[in-house]
């Protein structure tokens, strides 16, 4: 028997050692099977063996070193055995015939070995996708024969040998994916036939070799994600066979060389994520196969040229992130094959032009973070393939296009952060595969309409800072698939809350604030999925659910609400919140946005507030125990930073809020039963960091309360737990958030 080829089937088992018999057999094929166990060491007896081939195979263990013996072997395939391990046998070096080895895909680990100088019929060595590790061995560049280096996807560490650059038939060297360092040698310009170059994603440094440029049949040059710097040598527009060049992510600087434009085979150039300045060279209008520009995140400067819009192949246009200037030509209808035009973060001015609207196969529309003004052109709606369009934060005026209704295809709409007045388009229910809506921050007035409610793949909802009035449409109650976001703040809606909102149960942030809504919140208790909730500054009255996510939500949750007040069973009212008149500790200003989003803080405030003494007697305001407060005032003595921790436990800045915090510690110290810093709260925790952890992490709140205390009658607990909740105020990480003394005072008489 020469040749058994088996491959391709769904054999399963062990490999038999009795093939170690066939002494006659040249080739063996048992690839793309389901074979299990390792590789037999007999099968090192097949003195006449050519071609082995084992590849895609559940196999295991390591490869036997006694296949090293084959010296008649010149294809030895083993990848794609995801549990093959050990090291690569040094005696596989002995096969001097071999021509092809495979072994990528695989869990060998170790080094190259060395000895693989010795292949010197070797033209392919694929190790991609593996374990191996150290460096690459400069033998590799005896291997004369070698065409195809693949070693990308490894751990491998140090410099590219020089030594490779000895290799004039090696066609591509994929050495991409490790953690190679120092530079790129010149060398390598020494590769005459190298057709494809990829050492990117590594952390090669120093500059970009310009003898680079003697590569005049290099098709694809890949430096990207390395910490390369210097200019882009100019030298590489002779390397005239360019398909694709790829520079980003580095740390490249100075100008685009204006002979790139030479470059006329060139499809693909990349650059973003680099420091290049200077302007965009004209030159890339004469790259007429050119389909993926890519410049963002750099520092260039002026106009985008007319001649980037002649790119009749132009697909992806991205250059978003610079600092240029001028307007969009109209010209950019010409780039009929874009897909991706992404524009945003620079200071493009002018208005957006009309002939947008010709580019039918576009995608992708970002003019985001601009200074375009006028209107937004309604010719966009003739792009009925667009998926995403972002002109936020720009100086646009006028309605919202009533036209927009027809991008049915459109995913993300982002009109935020400009001047758009008139109402919401009814046109808007047609966004049936919209997920995100962000119009925030405009001069929108009128209702929402109630075809919001066919938006049934919405996501984010944002409608704040705006002047949207009437009712709050129960259509809304329609989108359950609201998870991330219903943003109506700062607005002018009146009414109630729609019954209907309690379905968004996936919803995880909602805020209402800053609006003239009235009646009660207890509808809002259902949505157990909520993380953050804000509706103060409105009308709203009656009780404060208790829910296990309520009672983690700040006061500033609530303020400026003044009929609103806190409840022992959610049903009924048991005392205001903050004050009659609501809190008298903060503000709602419209246009001017709530910033603290902290979860789990505080309890909600009691107006009845009493401190508990360790007889369990009711004393009102700040009268202790005269026992207590003498052990209290001797730990004082001897713990001053214990009081005051985080407040200035670094620093000698003692202000009034200073003496409120230190007065906040005292309350948690003498409720918790703790002092501010002992070995049982964990690793030196002060008792604030402590009690806020306790108190986000869903637990009751009276697990924060003394062991002793929390057998006591209801009524007791909960006015230490209102206690608590003044206790919180105090030790505010904010100094501005802390109330006053005076007010401190007059909390605990309510």
């Amino acid at each position: 028997l020469r040749l058994l080829d088996l491959s391709s089937n769904s054999l399963s088992g062990p490999i038999p050692t009795e093939l170690g018999k066939l002494t006659l057999l040249q080739f063996l094929f048992l690839n793309s099977n389901r074979l299990s166990g390792s590789i037999p060491q007999q099968l090192a007896n097949l003195d006449s063996i050519q071609v082995l081939c084992l590849q895609d195979n559940l196999l295991n263990g390591s490869i036997p070193l006694q296949i090293g013996s084959l010296i008649s072997l010149q294809q030895l395939r083993i990848g794609g055995n995801p549990s093959l391990t050990g090291e690569i046998p040094p005696q596989l070096g002995q096969l001097t015939n071999l021509t092809t080895f495979g072994a990528a895909a695989t869990g060998l680990s170790g080094a190259i070995p060395p000895t693989f100088g010795n292949l010197i019929n070797l033209q392919t060595l694929a190790l991609y996708d593996t374990e191996l590790s150290g460096s690459i061995p400069h033998e590799l560049g005896f291997c004369s024969e070698l065409r195809n280096l693949y070693l990308h996807m490894n751990k491998l560490t140090g410099a590219i040998p020089s030594d490779l650059g000895k290799l004039q038939k090696l066609t591509s060297m994929l050495l991409w994916g490790n953690s190679l360092s120092g530079e790129i040698p010149a060398e390598l310009s020494n590769c005459s036939s190298l057709v494809v170059l990829d050492v990117s994603a590594n952390d090669l440094s120093g500059e970009i070799p310009g003898d680079l440029g003697k590569l005049e049949v290099l098709e694809q040059l890949h430096l990207s994600d390395n910490a390369l710097t210097g200019s882009i040598p100019w030298l590489l527009s002779n390397c005239t066979s360019l398909i694709a060049l790829q520079l980003d992510k580095n740390q490249l600087s100075g100008p685009i060389p204006g002979q790139i434009g030479q470059l006329k085979y060139l499809q693909s150039f990349l650059l973003w994520g680099n420091s290049v300045t200077g302007t965009i060279p004209s030159t890339f209008g004469n790259c007429t196969e050119l389909y993926a520009l890519d410049l963002s995140r750099n520092k260039l400067t002026g106009s985008i040229p007319e001649e980037v819009f002649s790119l009749k192949k132009l697909s992806k246009l991205l250059l978003m992130g610079n600092s240029l200037t001028g307007g969009l030509s109209r010209n950019v209808a010409k780039c009929q094959s874009l897909v991706r035009l992404r524009l945003g973060e620079n200071q493009l001015s002018g208005q957006i032009p009309k002939e947008i609207g010709h580019l039918q196969n576009l995608v992708f529309l970002d003019l985001y973070m601009n200074h375009f003004s006028g209107g937004l052109p309604g010719e966009i709606s003739n792009i009925s393939v667009l998926e995403f369009l972002d002109v936020h934060k720009n100086y646009i005026t006028g309605d919202i296009p009533f036209e927009l209704g027809a991008l049915v295809n459109l995913e993300q709409l982002d009109l935020s952060q400009n001047s758009f007045a008139g109402e919401i388009p009814w046109s808007f229910g047609n966004f049936t595969y919209l997920n995100k809506l962000i119009l925030n921050n405009n001069l929108l007035s009128g209702e929402i309409p109630k075809s919001i409610r066919y938006l049934q793949k919405i996501t984010l909802l944002d409608l704040s800072f705006n002047g949207l009035s009437g009712f709050i449409p129960p259509e809304i109650g329609y989108l359950t698939s609201l998870t991330i976001s219903l943003d109506l703040k700062s607005n002018n809606f009146s009414g109630e809350i729609p019954e209907k909102i309690s379905s968004l149960t996936q919803l995880q942030s909602l805020d209402l604030s800053l609006n003239m809504l009235y009646g009660r919140i207890s509808v809002l208790s259902v949505l157990t999925s909520l993380t953050y909730l804000n509706v103060s500054c409105n009308n709203f009255s009656g009780p404060i659910p208790v829910t296990p996510f309520f009672r983690t939500l700040t006061p500033n949750s609530f303020i400026n609400n003044p009929h609103l007040c806190e409840s022992l069973d959610g049903s009924t009212c048991s005392s205001r919140l903050l004050g009659k008149n609501g809190c008298h500790l903060d503000s709602c200003g419209k246009k001017s946005q709530l910033h603290d989003q902290e979860i789990g803080i505080s309890e909600l405030v009691h107006r009845r507030g009493f401190l508990i003494s360790m007889d369990f007697h009711s004393i009102s305001e700040t009268r202790l125990h005269s026992r207590q407060h003498l052990e209290l005032l001797k730990r004082r003595k001897y713990n001053r930073k214990g009081i005051f921790g985080g407040e200035y436990g670094y620093t000698a800045n003692i202000t009034e809020k200073s003496d409120v915090y230190s007065y906040g510690v005292v309350l948690l110290e003498i409720l918790s039963g703790r002092s501010a810093v002992e070995p049982q709260i964990g690793e030196g925790m002060h008792i604030v960091e402590w009690v806020k952890k306790k108190m986000g992490s869903f637990e009751p709140a009276v697990t924060v309360l003394d062991t002793k205390l929390r057998g006591l009658p209801d009524q007791l607990v909960q006015e230490m737990l209102q206690t608590l909740g003044i206790a919180m105020f105090c030790v505010n990480n904010s100094p501005s958030e802390r109330p006053t003394m005076k007010e401190v005072v007059a909390l605990l008489m309510e």
